[in-house]
């Protein structure tokens, strides 16, 4: 399968998007999760049926240029990047699959833009992260003082330097689920930058640890999903020993459910199967993808 590097112009610098296949064939848009990029994906997509992938780094991930400093990051900053990438190649429709945060930012987009999207494979996730109405002000405060101080810390110390080893090390050790050494050099080829004779700086955003999404609990997010319903077929993978299935998101799944374009399906693994183990989640997109004429 052909691939070939190219970016995009966005109002705050430039998106990096790595390209599988041929632009003649059906578009699937991929997004990755946060602290990820989109060399995610690159053990699952060679099992995958021919298609023309669109591989993006959300900004501040692998090649891509960050968002413009100080301000906390926010999920409609992301949207706003997607919709950029999806305008760029003016195609009528496009299939979804996302990981994690980048799942969930599929969640959202395919029902405001329901006309743009054919169908949407989610990797490991449903939807948001919910929040207690309680919770609300301990949120924007740490959002807001985590920030500042991280921007701070930015300004009178040095970003810390790795060797190639130490770098692979780091990934690997700083993830909430475990990744193979494989896994973490994938990610490593979009997000390391030499700074000298086998040193190594990380170029991850440091914001993205504390990344703002819509807060909300359990009762709006149905609700919302109900008044904007989703109108596509759509596929959950869900790794069966991730901690995804909190409690807090248990409503939004018996929900998610007892929609008929829906689908669930559990694979053995971590939050990180599809990077893990691509094999155990490939069969399940091919089916998906292939059958065109869904009866979800």
């Amino acid at each position: 399968m052909d691939i070939k590097e190219i970016v995009i112009e966005a109002p705050w610098g430039k998106i990096a998007v790595k390209l599988w296949g041929s632009e003649a064939d059906k578009a699937i848009l991929t997004t990755h999760g946060i602290m990820d990029n989109a060399g995610s994906f690159d053990d699952l997509i060679p099992l995958l049926p021919k298609y023309f992938y669109i591989c993006m780094d959300l900004p501040g991930h692998g090649k891509s240029d960050p968002l413009p400093p100080i301000l906390p990051i926010h999920s409609a900053d992301y949207l706003l990047a997607i919709k950029v990438v999806v305008d760029y190649f003016q195609r009528d429709k496009y299939i979804y699959m996302g990981h994690s945060y980048g799942g969930q930012m599929g969640m959202l987009f395919s029902r405001l833009y329901p006309h743009l999207i054919e169908k949407l494979i989610l990797l490991d996730t449903l939807h948001f992260v919910t929040k207690p109405a309680d919770a609300f002000k301990s949120v924007m405060i740490t959002a807001i003082e985590e920030t500042l101080e991280l921007d701070r810390k930015t300004k009178t110390r040095l970003p810390p330097q790795y060797t190639y080893e130490e770098a692979v090390q780091k990934v690997m050790q700083a993830r909430r689920s475990p990744i193979s050494e494989r896994a973490a050099k994938n990610l490593l080829k979009r997000s390391l930058k030499k700074v000298g004779e086998d040193k190594f700086e990380l170029t991850i955003d440091q914001r993205l640890k504390f990344v703002l999404s819509p807060l909300h609990d359990n009762r709006y997010a149905i609700e919302v999903l109900k008044s904007a319903p989703l109108q596509c077929p759509v596929l959950i993978i869900l790794g069966e020993d991730s901690k995804i299935l909190r409690s807090f998101l248990l409503p939004v799944l018996e929900h998610l459910k007892r929609q008929k374009c829906v689908k669930i399906v559990y694979v053995k693994g971590d939050h990180d199967v599809h990077q893990v183990t691509p094999e155990r989640v490939a069969p399940f997109v091919c089916e998906f993808l292939n059958y065109n004429k869904s009866k979800l």
